[in-house]
């Protein structure tokens, strides 16, 4: 007669704690140097070895989130795709979460630029 009833358990954030956490999140990378701001993610060609090299070059990385400003270019898509420790996000995309599961944050500037006015605008209740 009175069966279970399904439900949902999951728990969700204010936008305020969400906020904050992205901001300890990103001066935590900054302060242990595994922060880098570059112009703009442009590379040569799709060559999956390009980014290799880039990655090698780097001192004590094992994984990369890359995170560009706007949409992100189908050449650098080519170039990351089949790479399991390099992973590619837009601004809009960037989460805790991925920020704490890789090593090493590259992003571009307009990406800081979009990322510093989405913490500053207000939160509309």
């Amino acid at each position: 007669m009175h069966g279970p009833k399904p439900r949902s358990h999951a728990i969700k954030l204010q936008k305020k704690v969400r906020r904050l956490g992205l901001k300890v999140a990103l001066t935590a990378r900054a302060a242990e140097g595994k922060l880098l701001v570059f112009e703009d993610l442009a590379v040569p060609s799709h060559k999956t070895k390009n980014i290799v090299n880039y990655v090698s070059l780097m001192e004590n990385t094992k994984k990369v989130l890359l995170v560009d400003g706007g949409i992100i270019d189908n050449q650098l898509k080519l170039a990351t795709r089949n790479l399991h420790y390099v992973n590619v996000l837009p601004s809009i995309g960037l989460n805790v979460y991925s920020i704490l599961q890789h090593d090493t944050l590259v992003m571009t500037r307009d990406a800081v630029d979009k990322i510093v006015t989405r913490m500053h605008t207000p939160i509309n209740r």
